[in-house]
């Protein structure tokens, strides 16, 4: 995600006649990634936020937990709900970086205990999938097991990080979902160890992923689901499934000493909504971590039936475990960019 220059855009203004002193202090500062995610927040969550708590919505874009780390260093964070990624959220509410959440204020009915923590909620999923390209003279891949076979000939490529990648080779081998944690490090680099000379590209950003697919580059690879469907969208020879893929979440948190942390907790609590969690996933195919969204009538049945969250589907993934990462990720970082490289 590349950071986009400080925009303040206000979204909506409060119901009636304010003064610049009442505006000020109604305002709430919401931070995300930017690009596509962030314009489909902004009609799900923040500008019916801001119309249902009559208060103006400004919005930022940053590019991870650095940013949020270098605002309450300052002593005056920018900044009143901020989107991570899952293991950053674990990380900043380990180092004090984020104010404990009030429960409540946020409803969790639909939320399972697992997508948050004290200081953090999951906000949206997305899912690591198999993808591959539908062309006739490609090799058929439709599950990891074969993904992972150096027999199934193919050119293919894999996420550049140890977390997601581990535990899809893992399942490869016959690890059950909801068996994956602890990992079985030593498994999984002897299951990537037997592809590896037909892995030709080790992907770092979403539109790389999008891109080697697109260009036939790869017959068949990891990627998120929202990347490879915009591909199939698009009318892309491609296809994915769902089986065995990884669930992951971005979650919303309010920086340590946030200046309107009342209304980071209302805005959270809409952003939790059943009725915003459903809104988002018809705007961008991320999923609803609320399960009480299947339930709204807003998802329509066809789409319902894709998610990988919805109750029809969700046996069929693995749920990343941050927490599990937040004690590993250093050590296994050092060794899987040494296995790359050598």
């Amino acid at each position: 995600m590349k950071r986009v220059t400080w925009s303040k855009i206000t979204l909506a203004l409060a119901v009636g006649i304010v003064t610049v002193q009442g505006q000020a202090a109604s305002s709430i500062i919401f931070a995300g990634w930017g690009g596509a995610l962030q314009d489909a927040e902004r009609k799900a969550y923040l500008e019916p936020a801001a119309k249902q708590l009559g208060v103006t919505i400004k919005e930022d874009t940053m590019d991870g937990l650095a940013a949020v780390r270098a605002q309450v260093m300052s002593g005056k964070p920018e900044w009143d709900v901020v989107e991570l990624a899952s293991n950053d959220c674990v990380l900043a509410e380990a180092q004090g970086l984020t104010e404990p959440l009030d429960y409540s204020v946020i409803k969790v009915d639909g939320v399972d205990d697992k997508l948050r923590g004290k200081n953090w909620i999951a906000s949206n999923a997305y899912s690591t999938v198999l993808a591959w390209t539908t062309e006739k003279d490609a090799a058929k891949v439709r599950t990891w097991k074969e993904f992972f076979d150096p027999a199934v000939k193919g050119p293919r490529a894999l996420y550049r990080q140890p977390f997601t990648t581990l535990e899809l080779a893992l399942m490869a081998d016959g690890v059950a979902p909801k068996d994956l944690y602890p990992l079985d490090v030593d498994r999984a680099f002897k299951v990537l160890e037997r592809i590896k000379p037909q892995v030709v590209n080790w992907w770092s950003s979403g539109s790389d992923s999008a891109q080697l697919l697109r260009s036939r580059e790869v017959d068949f690879l990891s990627i998120w689901a929202s990347r490879v469907d915009e591909l199939k969208k698009s009318g892309a020879p491609v296809d994915y499934t769902y089986d065995h893929a990884l669930l992951d979440y971005d979650c919303v948190v309010v920086p340590k000493g946030a200046r309107n942390k009342a209304g980071a907790m209302q805005l959270i609590n809409q952003i939790m909504s059943p009725e915003s969690q459903a809104k988002l996933v018809t705007l961008i195919p991320n999923p609803p971590i609320n399960v009480k969204a299947y339930d709204t009538g807003i998802i329509p049945a066809e789409l319902a039936a894709t998610l990988p969250t919805a109750p029809a589907n969700v046996d069929k993934t693995a749920l990343f475990d941050p927490r599990w990462w937040q004690d590993h990720q250093a050590e296994l970082q050092r060794r899987f960019d040494l296995f790359i490289q050598n």
